[in-house]
């Protein structure tokens, strides 16, 4: 009978565990979409280096990460999968662009964002060759069309999509997240 109350206790500590690790995970992605309202500002900034960029297009070569939402160690899955682009010029410096929430929820007003300070330290953690975002390139047949892909980001922008968190099968035109708003603008050369 004691043998069987501990099995108990075990499993209903290891539950409880399993849970509070899977809540901490959604607690951490939600908080890395930091500062919503910064990011609604500058949207026209975005826009304006986008426009520069797209004038210039062949001077630029864009490529697609994916990587964990957040640095801690959560398993990267469907729903903690964050996407994002990096720019880059002829100089090699570059930039990341992305597709951001502007609230803490499910569902919030999405903004595209440039430099954010994970995207960012995803990346050069990842050039580094230390990957703790386990950030992997997109990989495409011939590369990434430049020009279009911004053209897309920048009709994306004027559609005024709302950002939602959770992939969903029965997702509304208007809405998108980090990773369905990069494949739906990503263009192939």
């Amino acid at each position: 009978m004691a043998k069987r109350i501990l099995n108990i206790i075990f499993f209903t500590f290891g539950f409880i565990f399993t849970g509070c690790t899977s809540l901490h995970a959604y607690v951490y992605v939600l908080a890395e979409y930091y500062d919503g309202n910064a990011v609604l500002e500058k949207e026209e900034e975005v826009k304006f280096r986008l426009r520069k960029i797209r004038k210039n297009a062949d001077h630029y070569v864009i490529k697609a990460y994916s990587r964990t939402a957040i640095s801690y160690k959560v398993k990267k899955t469907r729903n903690t999968t964050h996407s994002f682009y990096i720019i880059a010029n002829e100089e090699g410096k570059y930039q990341a662009l992305s597709f951001s929430a502007t609230g803490k929820w499910a569902t919030s007003e999405g903004a595209w964002a440039i430099n954010t300070d994970k995207d960012i330290a995803s990346y050069e953690n990842y050039l580094e060759g230390k990957n703790k975002w386990y950030v992997e390139e997109i990989e495409t047949k011939n590369g990434i069309n430049t020009l279009k892909t911004i053209t897309n980001v920048l009709e994306k922008m004027e559609s005024d999509v709302t950002y939602y968190y959770r992939a969903s099968p029965n997702k509304d035109d208007k809405m998108d997240n980090c990773n369905t708003a990069l494949l739906e603008t990503l263009t192939e050369n």
